[in-house]
């Protein structure tokens, strides 16, 4: 018959077999979760590129085709303009500021 200190000594082994187990095991699925995370920012690089590299040729171009002619990708090209004309006027305020700062400083 097993003492109290066999069965706590047995139940310990068993835990402690169980919780390597487990560890190991998490520790596995949360290396191949980053590494799937970083195959999913190369893909969103790459899209990245690629929508870059459409806008280019549908804006700047003049090539776009039939892409051009989708509506969700006219959307989406009209949108990028109007952005890019919101960062002209920011550039703008920007360098208004520092001329204005300029200003102030060699006026007094």
């Amino acid at each position: 018959m097993d003492t109290l200190w066999d069965k706590v000594k047995k139940n310990l082994v068993d835990w402690y077999g169980t919780a390597y187990e487990k560890t190991d095991e998490l520790a596995r699925i949360g290396k191949k979760k980053i590494e799937a995370a970083g195959v999913n920012r190369a893909i969103e690089k790459q899209i990245s590129e690629l929508g870059g590299k459409v806008y280019d040729l549908i804006d700047v171009q003049g090539k776009g085709g039939v892409i051009a002619k989708d509506s969700d990708v006219a959307r989406l090209v009209e949108e990028i303009r109007g952005l890019e004309e919101e960062l002209k006027a920011k550039e703008l305020e920007i360098e208004a500021i520092k001329a204005e700062k300029e200003q102030d400083e060699t006026s007094s």
